[in-house]
């Protein structure tokens, strides 16, 4: 297992990142998906006893990566926030910090599904907005669409994948991943706060762990059957 991993795909060096990210050398860019920044307050507003600091935690772990990286480019593939109430007065406050610590980072959010219903964000936040965008021959959205003929690869979020894991020894549960399935690069949510979506890759598929900020290949036990149905 490594905190770094480096893959090719579709002539593409990437790296996949323990704390959940995809760094892109050739364009010194740092892309994660699915912050859901916020998702706490939201919950609180509904009642709901969650304890605050998952916003804290979800952009402690970006500053690590882009520290790491040296990243000049900063790219969220959708849902940055959860919802309009998501926008509390100490989430801002967060994210505000998070702005000031990176200065000269460009920034882009990629819009979410969950991001539609945001309205407009405070014109001071040195974020850009789009429906998507390229890097070469990549094409970056939030949803992992059929990609079209003229990009070999695409990078996107949305699902939260994630693998259960079952051995003979032990049953771990569910392992947030990275998916490659059908030219698409499908990124875990980074969100400290998130649910993930259990996959079932395909042998043509590739798919690679995280655990305990480390990132490792995953066996496809379609071909080679090292696990056990409980």
């Amino acid at each position: 297992m490594k905190e770094r991993l480096p893959i090719e795909l579709a002539g593409v060096s990437l790296e996949l990142l323990g704390g959940r990210g995809v760094w892109v050398p050739a364009a010194k860019t740092l892309l994660v998906a699915d912050t859901h920044l916020g998702k706490e307050a939201t919950f609180r507003r509904h009642h709901i006893p969650i304890p605050a600091g998952s916003t804290t935690t979800t952009l402690g772990a970006v500053t690590k990566m882009l520290q790491e990286t040296d990243a000049t480019r900063f790219i969220i593939l959708g849902d940055m926030f959860h919802a309009r109430s998501s926008l509390s007065p100490d989430v801002c406050a967060s994210l505000e910090a998070f702005f000031k610590r990176h200065p000269r980072i460009e920034m882009l959010l990629v819009r979410g599904n969950h991001d539609a219903h945001l309205g407009q964000l405070p014109s001071a936040w040195p974020i850009d907005i789009v429906s998507q965008f390229t890097i070469d021959d990549i094409l970056l959205m939030h949803h992992p669409v059929e990609v079209p003929r003229e990009f070999d690869l695409m990078l996107c979020g949305h699902l939260h994948p994630a693998i259960r894991v079952e051995t003979i020894i032990d049953r771990t549960g569910k392992l947030p991943c990275f998916w490659y399935s059908q030219k698409r690069l499908m990124l875990p949510a980074i969100g400290d706060f998130t649910g993930t979506h259990r996959i079932h890759p395909s042998p043509s598929d590739k798919a690679w762990l995280v655990v305990d900020g480390q990132v490792m290949e995953h066996v496809n036990t379609r071909k080679r059957r090292f696990t056990r149905r409980v």
